[in-house]
């Protein structure tokens, strides 16, 4: 065959593009929108008025967007401390939250517990309500964990919080029996239910590694109040129920996103950002998030500062 009919024969054939023109010009796997839920998380509101003004904002914000979101998910650590304060002082911060919450949002708030929502005052330690018994009445919530499905994706939420050794507070964790049930609820769902897991502390984080001061003597020491200890048995847990497809978190006031044997790991900013001192802590503005759910088990972030 000459040259000439080598090309004649040549066009004859499809065209087979690289593999960047593969990606881009084959049609996208047709998906559709589940749900959007906005994440809003260490609003840590006091009785004052910036931290109470800061969280009106935040909500009108939400409540203004034209593509507006079906419920708030809240990452904890609403008020800004219950652990050393006596009980007057908790009540008014709740009532700070209640008050603001209140006249300026008309959605439903699904919570997780945060290391500061935990009644942990030295002096109560005979009350009922002290430890986590507080924050879920306040909250309005059946359990320190629980789950529930919306738009067709089930949302697990952990308690990430757990008491130290000698009993003080705090440590993040699993613990025993909360594992069990997260073992459970992740057996019976139908494998093709995507999953997303809320902690307050990060189950894995990059965030971990911003701060100069986990540096010792040349080596990285992640403190177990900053990532997960127990980390490991749950990304081997989320290994082996490949339907688990994100983990989000507060805790650290930073924006991050993790991707890891197909979970993607979200920490997700703060709406107080540097605790009200300041509207940006490290590089993260004060903000909050909008998450969109995919039936296809995909997921989308938008970080909004205010």
């Amino acid at each position: 065959m000459n040259r000439r009919d080598l090309l004649k024969s040549a066009s004859l054939l499809p065209l087979v593009p690289t593999t960047n023109e593969l990606i881009t010009t084959l049609p996208a796997t047709a998906r559709k929108r589940s749900l959007r839920f906005a994440y809003i998380g260490d609003t840590h509101i006091f009785p004052d008025k910036k931290p109470m003004d800061g969280v009106a904002k935040c909500f009108q914000n939400v409540q203004e967007q034209r593509d507006k979101p079906a419920f708030i998910l809240h990452g904890g650590d609403v008020i800004m401390d219950a652990l050393k304060e006596d009980r007057d002082k908790v009540q008014k911060q709740w009532d700070a939250w209640h008050s603001v919450s209140k006249a300026n949002n008309s959605l439903p708030i699904e919570y997780c517990i945060g290391n500061h929502d935990i009644w942990g005052f030295d002096g109560a330690k005979a009350d009922p309500m002290h430890g986590k018994k507080w924050a879920m009445d306040q909250m309005q919530i059946s359990g320190r964990y629980r789950s529930f499905n919306k738009g067709g994706w089930q949302f697990i939420v952990l308690d990430s919080v757990q008491p130290k050794a000698d009993g003080g507070w705090y440590t993040g964790g699993i613990d025993p029996e909360q594992l069990e049930w997260l073992k459970g609820e992740l057996s019976k769902l139908d494998k093709k239910t995507p999953v997303l897991i809320m902690s307050h502390i990060p189950i894995v984080s990059v965030t971990g590694f911003a701060f100069a001061t986990n540096v010792k003597d040349g080596n990285w020491q992640i403190p177990a109040g900053i990532d997960l200890p127990d980390a490991s048995q749950l990304i081997t847990l989320f290994y082996e129920h490949p339907n688990v497809k994100a983990c989000l978190s507060g805790h650290m006031h930073l924006l991050d996103r993790a991707e890891y044997n197909g979970v993607s790991y979200m920490c997700n900013g703060a709406v107080s950002g540097n605790w009200w001192k300041a509207d940006t802590y490290q590089q993260t503005h004060a903000g909050y998030a909008l998450f969109d759910l995919y039936d296809d088990g995909t997921i989308e972030r938008q970080y909004i500062s205010v």
